[in-house]
């Protein structure tokens, strides 16, 4: 590792893991005609089913408008569906279809891969212990409300119109 990292705080740490981690992944992603972020809809799905695009925008973390350009694009390609929902005929729900199936389980191939790479050298009760570390650490960070944001609202303003620029991208 290089002499910087190891000096640095933990968040720096983390993101560039996470850096290194999609840039080792997305190759896996493109390989079937994905981008990151079309496989987190395509997980959703499967996991919990038939959504509403608004649900499914809320779950994944997009902004509505991406997740429209998103869907088109993924229904062009046969990884997903819409019908009309059977109580609701307001409600399109979107559904995976076989094909998107059969990415997910490829992408999960991939995860699995990266997974044994991020965890070499690692003993199972290390592995446990920093997976219930990661959760800690999500669920502290989830449960602050007192924040003063005053001072970063410019700043987030800036974050999310970027962040809205790479969902376009990621999609």
């Amino acid at each position: 590792m290089e002499k910087n990292i190891n000096e640095a705080p933990l968040p720096v740490i983390l993101q560039k893991v996470v850096h290194l981690t999609k840039q080792q992944t997305v190759p896996s992603f493109r390989e079937v005609g994905l981008k990151p972020g079309s496989a987190a809809i395509l997980f959703s799905l499967e996991e919990y089913g038939a959504m509403s695009q608004r649900e499914l925008a809320d779950h994944v973390g997009i902004t509505p408008p991406s997740m429209t350009v998103a869907l088109k694009k993924m229904e062009n390609k046969g990884y997903i569906s819409r019908r009309v929902d059977e109580k609701d005929q307001r409600i399109i729900r979107i559904e995976l279809q076989e094909k998107g199936v059969k990415c997910v389980a490829l992408v999960k191939q991939s995860i699995t891969k990266m997974e044994e790479t991020l965890f070499e050298g690692f003993t199972l009760e290390e592995k446990l212990l920093f997976r219930r570390f990661l959760l800690q650490m999500h669920d502290n960070l989830m449960s602050v409300s007192d924040w003063d944001e005053s001072g970063f609202m410019d700043c987030f303003q800036h974050i999310d119109r970027r962040r809205e620029l790479q969902d376009e991208e990621i999609i």
